[in-house]
């Protein structure tokens, strides 16, 4: 269960950002609301995710397997402070207008982008984890029956 709902949040992520890379060509834009749409969705998506990711995913998988707490912690971590970054470049986006510093934003975007698909490729990996060890924590369990 909490592995599908990982992976969903990671599929509504990477929808997103396959949308509004469309919206991020060389050309300056003629208006930027489905880029503005798109940073507000990821920003909710990112919020929901890193919440469940703490309390659900990650949280509880460190406290039950010290062998792997160092390599789920880094990456709960990462995914709280990229959560905070891109309230920050959003932030960013409200105070100066995109269409106005178009070539400077679309980097900052691509990369932010880039960022973000690096850390589902690694937090994936450790739900994937995660999860095999619940299950393996649910079933290791004998009677003496």
């Amino acid at each position: 269960m909490a592995l599908q709902v990982f992976l969903d949040y990671r599929d509504k992520m990477l929808a997103i950002m396959e949308q509004a890379e469309k919206g991020l060509g060389h050309a300056v834009p003629s208006d930027s609301l489905s880029l503005d749409l798109a940073r507000t969705r990821m920003a909710r998506v990112l919020t929901a995710y890193h919440l469940f990711a703490d309390r659900e995913m990650f949280g509880p998988c460190a406290a039950r397997d010290p062998s792997c707490r160092q390599r789920v912690q880094a990456v709960a971590l990462e995914c709280a402070v990229l959560t905070q970054d891109f309230r920050g470049f959003t932030r960013g986006c409200a105070l100066s207008p995109v269409i106005d510093r178009w070539a400077s934003y679309r980097l900052d975007a691509l990369a932010m982008m880039a960022r973000i698909r690096k850390h589902l490729a690694a937090a994936e990996m450790e739900a994937r984890y995660c999860v095999g060890t619940e299950k393996a924590a649910a079933t290791s369990y004998r009677s003496a029956a």
